[in-house]
Order: C-alpha cells, then structure tokens, then sequence
C-alpha cells in the first residue's frame, strides 16, 4: 500500500516539473524576438532606394512678381536637401543678356546673388537647368523657370507742380487701384512724376499727359496704361508722364500761373519747356502730347495733330496712329507757325518727332469710352515702335 502512495505521489511531482518547464519556455519565447521556433518564416522591411528629383516648393520672389527690389536675394527652396550637380544655373533681363551671379547652397535651399544691383522697371528671367543641382542621392531636377519683375522707377522732373490727385475724385475713381498707382500719386505730391519702363535699349518714347489740368481722359489713360506695362516686356524704354502738373489735375486747373501751359513750351523753366528739354536729354525717338477738347472747341473732335516739317516722322507717327484708332489726322505744313509754344511744336522743331492726341469730352469730365480711346492712342505710338 505505501509503494502505491509513493508511486503515485512521485507521477504528480512529475507532472508538475513539466508544467513548470513549459510555462517557462513560452513566457521567454513570448518576451525575447531573436528566439523564434523551428519552421517559422520571419518577416522584414527592405526600404526601396530614393529615385525621386527634389520637388520646387517656393521661390522669393514668387513666379511673375512684380515690384520686386534691385538688390533682390533670388532664393528657390524645394522639398529636400539639394547640392551641386552641374551648377548651370542663369539669370537673364528681357534681353536675353546674361547677368552675374554668385550661387550657394545652405540645406534645401539655392541662393542666387546678382554680383551688382538689377535695373529698374526690368523683367528677369531665372533657369536651373535639368540636372544642375539634384538630392543627396543624386537625384537631379528637371529644369525650372520662371520671372520676376524689378521695381518700377519713379523720379520727380519738377518740384514745383506737386498735388495731391486724390483731391479731383472725378480724376482718381478712374486710375486702378493697385500699389503702384499709390506709389506714383505719393510721388506726385512732391511734383511732376515721370515713370520708366525698359533699360534703354532700343525706341525711346515719352508720354505726356494732364499739361491742361482740367483735361482727364489722358491722364486715367497714362495710369492705366502704366499699370498695363508693368511686369511685360518692352523692346526699348517708355517714360510716362502722367500728370504734367499734379496740383492742376488735383484742382481741375487749366491754367498754371496765369499762363497756358501749352503756349509757353518756349519760356525758360515752365512745366512744359522742362519736358521739351528733358525729350531732347532722353535722345527719344518720338513723344505723344495726349489732350482732350470739349464740344466747340478746337479741335472739337477726336484728332491727330501734326505737321511735315521741320521733322517729317512727326506726320508719319500720326497718320499711323489715326488709321489705326480711325481718329481724324489735322496735319500742318510747319511747326510753330498756328501754335507757336505748344509743345508738340517745340519737340518738332528740336528734332524730337512729335503729336498731339485728342479726344473729346467735356473739360472736368471723365467717361470710360474717352479715357479707353486715349488709351488706344498711346498703344498705337507704342505699337509703331514695335516696343511692346
């Protein structure tokens, strides 16, 4: 009997050791990875190698910015760290000439420095060419363009005239609201502003506008026009006078000091011989005299005035921009002669091949069908040219 009890009693001890055993392996197995049982297939993860190019994700400035400073750091970011491939990287202005740049890299972004300031009122064009630069794993971009334009230039050519134009409300409801039409009526309040597109290379033109203060379809023109230029390309340079004497255009004045602007073009320091002196220093190709005349007076009509001699393009540039505005063209036989003063008449006869331009509203009026047809006017000069 007690060989049973111990029989059965060394079976349990047994048992229990086993149980023992076994509950031990499974806990170690469950809490340690690098033991796995016989047969069992372990899974990994392989990453698939980077073939990806960097992604562009800003430029400063941005594509087609405008207004953009001379002394503008070009700095293009893209999703990743980048580095130097072929490093054929250009900055051109809208001539296509090439300008001077110092390049560097800092992380996942390229800086492009003009060695000297830009010009004014200019159009640049950046390209990183296909595999210029790539990513770390040598991945390089495809190629990536895009332009910017510099700040337009502002000067003041008579201190003298300054106004403020948001005074004549009829004046300023029609000029755009954009940051540059603030920029040039702030200027205006200091005197004469005239405004630059272009670098100087090829036609020069100047347009003039406001010399009659009450006259106000040209001056909304130039305005519209001026922010039409800004960004585009221009085969040339084109200076806009928009408000020939500010404080007149503010106070719907045709008259400055007692005089009519446009018979003293001759007198020595007036609005008007200053810019008959400023066309012959500018060496311009021609000048418009962009006007307005009311119902009975002279003209009466939209009109082209010009005249054959002693500067032929003058008659020329005009029948030009009368077939191509279908305005009527009032040509005389030499200049000076029925307005003397004018300044049309004194550009003439300094060799500067000028016209004047007129439409017809009412003086201290402003309709949109008048301001659009003077508009059309100065495109016409322009398109002679060939500058836009």
């Amino acid at each position: 009997m007690r060989k049973v009890k111990y029989d059965q009693l060394l079976m349990v001890l047994l048992l229990f050791s086993v149980c023992i055993i076994l509950s031990t392996s499974f806990v170690s197995a469950a809490n340690n990875t690098n033991i796995h049982p016989a047969n069992t297939t372990v899974l990994t993860s392989n990453s698939s190698p980077d073939t990806s190019p960097p992604i562009t994700t800003s430029t400063n400035p941005g594509k087609s910015a405008l207004n953009v400073p001379v002394n503008q750091h070009i700095k293009i970011t893209y999703n990743e760290p980048v580095k130097f491939e072929s490093s054929w990287i250009e900055l051109r202005n809208s001539d296509g000439k090439l300008i001077p740049i110092t390049k560097s890299i800092s992380g996942n972004t390229l800086t492009l420095i003009p060695t000297s300031p830009l010009n004014m009122s200019t159009t640049y064009t950046v390209s990183v060419h296909t595999k210029s630069i790539s990513d770390l794993a040598g991945n390089g971009i495809a190629v990536n363009s895009f332009k910017f334009t510099t700040a337009i230039r502002i000067d003041i050519i008579n201190t003298k005239t300054g106004g403020n134009i948001k005074k004549n409300s009829v004046l300023y409801n029609y000029i755009p609201k954009t940051v540059l039409s603030a920029q040039i009526i702030s200027k205006a309040k200091t005197g004469t502003p005239i405004v630059t597109f272009g670098d100087s290379n090829g036609p020069k033109i100047l347009i003039v506008a406001g010399v009659h203060g009450n006259e106000l379809p040209a001056p909304t023109a130039a305005m519209k026009l001026i922010n039409y230029l800004n960004g585009k390309t221009i085969h040339g340079t084109i200076y806009i006078i928009p408000f020939a004497i500010p404080y007149n255009s503010a106070h719907t004045l045709r008259y400055w000091k007692g005089q009519n602007p446009n018979m003293v073009a001759n007198v020595y320091g007036t609005p008007t011989n200053i810019i008959v002196n400023l066309a012959m220093k500018l060496h311009v190709n021609a000048l418009g005299d962009f006007h307005s005349s009311q119902p009975g007076g002279v003209p009466g009509k939209d009109a082209i005035f010009c005249t054959k001699a002693p500067t032929y393009k003058s008659y020329e540039i005009a029948s030009y921009i009368s077939k191509n505005t279908k305005t009527s063209l009032i040509t005389y036989k030499t200049a000076g002669v029925e307005y003397p003063g004018a300044l049309e008449d004194e550009c003439n006869l300094h060799g500067v091949p000028a016209v004047t331009c007129e439409v017809l509203e009412q003086h201290g009026k402003l309709s949109s069908d008048k301001l659009n047809k003077s508009y059309r006017e100065m495109i016409a000069l322009l398109t002679y040219y060939h500058i836009l």
